[in-house]
């Protein structure tokens, strides 16, 4: 009698402790990527879009104007030009208890982090154990496509992933008040979700045999999404189509072209989802759950229309697995796997039984065994992924951004701005100040524009040569003059009477007191220029590369001279050069300007498509092009590296690099 008290006490206690380590998972999972969603953008690594354009009519909505925002043209109105997204209503509503864009980037984590709890009653439900909650908890928040959609700034697909959740689970538990509590909730988070719930709404019907909840459901957001596609946004857009169809010029590139397409020739989109990194994508999304997705269909079929709305188009980053427009079908994939589970484990268990007598006693620890092994299948699965494409420490993607010096200045010019000033900004500053109801995206600066400011050490999302002549013309007849400058900050309102030309401070940003390259060595270009090396930055990822050079000033600069760094192929071809592409510091801070006894970095621009192998070669010159300026004679002083020379004495070949597992190294010879 003691022995089965004792055993109905200690069930209820572990179910107390398996939901409370749930809990304790969904806590870290909200310390960690809370924080480093902040650390970015704290770090100026994130920008006007998306971060900044889902700001601002977010908080416009709170203070009585819904969604409206700062078009790219400069005109105001809503965002329903592009999406239909009510959700943004409630979210306003964290600006109240925090006002401050990093409210948005909170609640986004802790509203997917609450996703966590209805895998875990799920799956404790359907393996019959709280041990199978917390492994399928744990391992939703282990998935990286998730992980990925937390970081990457902030949207609005991300928030219906634990609403989709829920509303699968109270579905399932037929409690329909909540269900179609949280089906709305999914539905109002942005249009296409609403195809989301019209599959869940056709699975209760099918599966759970619900017809009167089943059929209202898909009928309610098939009608919604309907409305929110063909009827709000083209009300308030002045677009014929969406431009989002243009993702789709395999399929037609607009809609009536693509539904033509997929009716018609369906090997076309077969084709396309058999594509290389399309099925890559597909089986990363598996891998992330033990692939036990597969014994399960129709649950695994319930994600198919934003699965294929991202594998099927022609911009890659939606079938990357690396931006938000995974996050929806997450729940689906995760869900499916506890059901495939179930399935695998009956399946053992049933050959088991035919194949051989067990005894009815042992039938139980069988059981148990077969789910422990499924469970400890899916955990190594899911951290092995996570080891590969993950954003923990385990993962690849994982880093700590780090807040500088020039980061923190930036609180003394935004400190000057009134809030409810009409201000032009920069990418990097834009979602730091668009607490306001007009804010504009530099170089747009209309006539009610009252302060522009800018960071010439950050982003643009135009030509460096383009960036310095629009501040020319606002402080050259534009009616501007500089507030405050430091650093490579520019701060400039209009009808301010003062001095035009920049201080010494601001070109700090261009300055290292104690330079420390990756490749040290040592050149000398003419009498008064000596190279001490060069940081290669590989943005393996994306496969995109920088190059910083680090110049010593030797004697007295009397005249600009411009840098020619040329990323040459493997046949000597130039594949990206910086007259092409120019360096920023040299446009702002001419080489003229330079002290003698000061090290300045350059850097180039983010350079793309070159290749798994490139060689720089690197000169010194005057005139506008480098095949018929006055190039400086080079010397090589130092170097622990094979540097020679390429065409003659004034062209220097530094290193050459090959990409190797992903990462570029140098080429030894």
């Amino acid at each position: 009698m003691e022995s089965s008290e004792s055993g109905s006490h200690r069930k209820p206690n572990r179910s107390r402790l398996a939901l409370g380590l749930v809990w304790l998972l969904i806590g870290l999972y909200v310390l960690g990527f809370g924080t480093l969603s902040i650390l970015k953008h704290e770090a100026f690594q994130t920008y006007a879009a998306d971060l900044g354009n889902m700001d601002q009519p977010i908080w416009n909505t709170l203070h009585g104007r819904f969604l409206e925002e700062t078009k790219n043209d400069g005109s105001q109105g809503p965002r329903l030009t592009d999406h239909f997204e009510p959700i943004f209503a409630l979210v306003s509503l964290s600006f109240l208890i925090y006002d401050d864009v990093k409210a948005i980037l909170i609640l986004q984590t802790v509203a997917i982090a609450l996703g966590a709890l209805p895998v875990f009653w799920l799956a404790r439900d359907e393996l019959e154990s709280d041990g199978a909650g917390l492994v399928f908890a744990a391992v939703y928040l282990l998935f990286p496509a998730l992980q990925a959609a937390n970081l990457t700034e902030f949207h609005a697909v991300p928030l219906a992933v634990a609403p989709l959740l829920f509303a699968f689970h109270y579905t399932k538990e037929r409690d329909r008040p909540k269900a179609w509590l949280f089906a709305v909730l999914a539905m109002s988070t942005k249009e296409e979700i609403t195809l989301l719930v019209f599959m869940l709404g056709l699975y209760t019907l099918l599966v759970h045999k619900e017809r009167l909840m089943g059929g209202l459901l898909a009928l309610v957001s098939l009608a919604w999404f309907g409305i929110a596609t063909f009827v709000v946004i083209p009300h308030f857009s002045t677009a014929a189509e969406t431009i989002y169809t243009q993702r789709y010029t395999s399929l037609g590139g607009n809609f009536k072209g693509i539904v033509l397409t997929l009716l018609t020739k369906p090997w076309v989109a077969v084709g396309l989802l058999l594509n290389g990194p399309r099925l890559a994508y597909l089986v990363g999304l598996l891998a992330s759950v033990g692939f036990l997705s597969l014994l399960d269909p129709p649950t695994l079929l319930l994600s198919a229309p934003i699965y294929l709305a991202n594998a099927l188009s022609d911009y890659p980053l939606m079938y990357s697995g690396e931006l938000h427009y995974s996050a929806p079908v997450v729940p689906f994939f995760v869900v499916s796997a506890i059901y495939g589970a179930k399935r695998l484990v009956g399946w053992l268990e049933k050959f088991v039984v035919t194949t051989s007598v067990v005894p009815k006693a042992a039938k139980a620890a069988t059981t148990n065994t077969f789910r422990t092994l499924v469970l400890l299948w899916l955990l190594l699965c899911s951290l092995g992924y996570q080891r590969l494409r993950g954003f923990t420490p385990l993962g690849p993607n994982f880093s700590v951004p780090r807040i500088t010096p020039h980061h923190r200045l930036f609180r003394r010019f935004a400190a000057q701005i009134p809030p409810d000033a009409v201000l032009s900004t920069t990418p990097p500053l834009f979602p730091h100040l668009t607490h306001r109801r007009v804010i504009y995206l530099f170089p747009v600066v209309p006539d009610d524009t009252e302060y522009v400011l800018l960071d010439v050490a950050g982003v643009t999302d135009i030509h460096p040569n383009d960036f310095h002549r629009a501040y020319r013309e606002l402080v050259e007849g534009g009616g501007f003059g500089i507030l405050d400058s430091a650093d490579g900050y520019i701060l400039l309102q209009r009808g301010l009477v003062g001095p035009s030309e920049l201080p010494d401070s601001f070109y700090d940003f261009a300055r290292v007191e104690a330079p420390a390259p990756d490749y040290p060595l040592t050149i000398d270009f003419g009498d008064s220029l000596r190279l001490l090396g060069f940081d290669l930055v590989d943005d393996w990822k994306w496969q995109r590369v920088r190059v910083r050079l680090y110049w010593q000033v030797l004697g007295e600069m009397d005249r600009d001279y411009r840098f020619y760094l040329a990323f040459l192929g493997d046949g000597g071809q130039v594949l990206a050069d910086t007259v092409r592409q120019p360096m920023t510091v040299p446009i702002w801070y001419p080489t003229g300007r330079w002290r003698q006894g000061e090290v300045v970095v350059t850097e180039t621009l983010l350079m793309v498509g070159l290749g798994d192998s490139f060689t720089l070669g690197l000169g010194v010159f005057e005139g506008e092009y480098w095949e018929e300026g006055k190039r400086l004679p080079a010397r090589i002083v130092e170097s622990p590296y094979a540097v020679r020379f390429l065409e003659d004495p004034t062209w220097v070949r530094l290193l050459s690099f090959r990409r190797e597992r992903g990462r570029l190294r140098p080429v030894s010879e």
